[in-house]
């Protein structure tokens, strides 16, 4: 028909990655394909570390017909996800961007009260976003070019955890917990008394979050451990020059 749309096609390369002599997959890329189950994956990986497994098994051009409609919806462009399912790397950058500006425009909706938007279906659904992203990694693999673009890299990290996840949180109060009762040693060691306040000036955040990182006392406690390290002129006392153990260090550390 006149109007029917023309993709692309997906044409597995001869002799790549988990194919056998005929071109076709090996016995171990067809097991997985059978069941790909992250149960099998790793029967079959740990049975055979050395043989070669092709993962791919989401997308294709049968689902991508399928899919149009679905895709002109959200106003993405057929031929746009037909060039990342062969993996082409431009296709795919400017994909993942298009996506995390829907992604964006979602979010301000819903900060705007819309959210019943998302519900009804007028804004791009996590769905959708995370099978055009199974597709793109599935079709990396197929045709043997695992270089992720790194605009693929932030879609998704931002549709996993984003780039503030907890641990890194915890991670990164942890390091400025310690950072605020070395600074408060320090001053503790100049004769000055250090405060919360005072701490959450020099490390521009607010007094509240200081207070959150410590137990009641501690403060007071972590900072006295942290001045012994120090002259009256807040300078580092050298080990040398000191009785101070690395054991101290270590439980100042703590």
């Amino acid at each position: 028909m006149a109007n029917e749309p023309t993709f692309a096609s997906n044409v597995m390369p001869e002799s790549g990655y988990g194919s056998d002599i005929t071109g076709g997959f090996n016995i171990y890329s067809k097991a997985y394909k059978n069941d790909p189950s992250i149960e099998n994956y790793i029967k079959l990986r740990r049975e055979n570390p050395d043989a070669e497994i092709e993962v791919g098994v989401i997308g294709g051009i049968d689902q991508l017909f399928f899919m149009e409609s679905e895709l002109r919806r959200f106003a993405i462009d057929p031929e746009l996800v037909a060039g990342a399912m062969d993996a082409d790397p431009s296709a795919i950058s400017e994909l993942s961007l298009q996506l995390m500006e829907k992604m964006i425009e979602r979010r301000k909706l819903s900060k705007g009260g819309g959210t019943h938007l998302t519900r009804r279906g007028l804004a791009i659904p996590d769905k959708l976003i995370d099978w055009i992203i199974c597709c793109t990694l599935d079709a990396l693999s197929w045709t043997d070019n695992l270089e992720v673009p790194r605009d693929l890299i932030v879609l998704i990290r931002e549709r996993l955890c984003g780039s503030n996840p907890e641990y890194e949180q915890a991670s990164r109060a942890h390091e400025q917990r310690m950072h605020a009762a070395i600074m408060g040693g320090q001053l503790k060691a100049r004769g000055i008394t250090p405060t919360l306040r005072m701490l959450a000036g020099l490390l521009r955040v607010a007094p509240s979050t200081v207070k959150r990182w410590f137990a009641e006392g501690e403060f007071e406690r972590e900072t006295e451990r942290w001045s012994r390290m120090f002259d009256e002129n807040g300078a580092l006392i050298p080990l040398t020059d000191t009785k101070v153990s690395l054991r101290q260090i270590d439980t100042a550390q703590r």
